[in-house]
């Protein structure tokens, strides 16, 4: 079974204020280590990014969620230049960037001061983009990750784990505080307390049973339903299912399957489904 791959880009350079990022990246190994779907996540962390670090760690993990922790201002987000100095990324530099691995990413996280700005850039292509809209505190900052990795090690969808973080930071007392915000395919923007969790219903064919239960343990317990509706006169089922997420995230968890192109041609919305496959996806 092909894993949810997440890499860490933990950057605090040299000539700015120290920052707990070891801890940070403790906390959400342990949070995924511990959690019941352990067996799904690969996680990997990459220390001390120059720009051109950044860009052969996504060519060489090709990952499904990026984590950036580390600081950023209204300019951008702060990698390191070849002294260990800050060199600031610029949000529509980043933004292309990471549309250039949108096939695969579903979700990036700047655990960072002031990336909002980056994140409405990068969330023009990537399906959901979680930043910080203002300054935050490095508690704050840690303990949102580690409610989110909670979630999402415990099989909850993204927007679902990005209520969890942001719930971990209330229960410090900070929810007077600058929060984090997301954006999404599904989602405008939301903070503590907005139900950002809407239930969908999707139909697909597949090859055969065997890929079903293929994609139910990469979604695990974030699906909420799935049904075996019938089995077509040609060889493919056809499946029913219904989760709290996007069209375009299911769509990237198939595409995780060796043999889910079936699927990812003709999943779609219950009410819009026709069992046609599109060949262009």
């Amino acid at each position: 079974m092909n894993k949810t791959k997440i890499i860490i880009i933990a950057a605090n350079p040299k000539d700015t204020s120290r920052l707990r990022l070891d801890e940070e990246v403790r906390e959400i190994e342990e949070a995924l280590q511990r959690s019941r779907c352990r067996n799904q996540f690969s996680i990997k962390s990459k220390w001390a990014p120059r720009p051109k670090d950044l860009r052969r760690a996504l060519l060489d993990e090709q990952p499904h969620i990026v984590h950036f922790s580390g600081h950023g201002d209204h300019e951008g987000l702060a990698l390191e230049d070849d002294t260990g100095k800050a060199v600031i990324a610029p949000p529509e530099a980043l933004a292309d960037l990471f549309n250039l691995f949108s096939d695969n990413l579903e979700c990036v996280l700047l655990n960072a001061c002031y990336s909002g700005a980056q994140a409405t850039a990068i969330a023009k292509r990537i399906p959901c983009v979680i930043g910080m809209k203002e300054e935050i505190a490095d508690d704050a900052a840690l303990e949102f990750a580690v409610g989110f990795y909670d979630a999402i090690g415990a099989g909850r969808p993204i927007e679902k784990a990005f209520e969890f973080g942001c719930n971990a930071v209330e229960l410090l007392g900070r929810s007077d505080g600058p929060q984090p915000i997301i954006l999404s395919k599904s989602v405008n923007q939301v903070g503590i307390g907005v139900d950002v969790s809407v239930n969908r219903v999707y139909r697909f064919r597949a090859e055969c049973e065997a890929d079903v239960d293929r994609l139910r343990r990469i979604l695990c317990t974030a699906i909420d339903k799935i049904t075996i509706v019938n089995t077509p006169p040609f060889p493919d089922v056809e499946v029913e299912i219904e989760l709290d997420h996007s069209l375009e995230y299911l769509r990237n968890a198939m595409r995780r399957l060796e043999d889910g192109h079936v699927m990812v041609q003709t999943v779609a919305q219950s009410d819009e489904y026709t069992g046609e496959r599109n060949y262009d996806l």
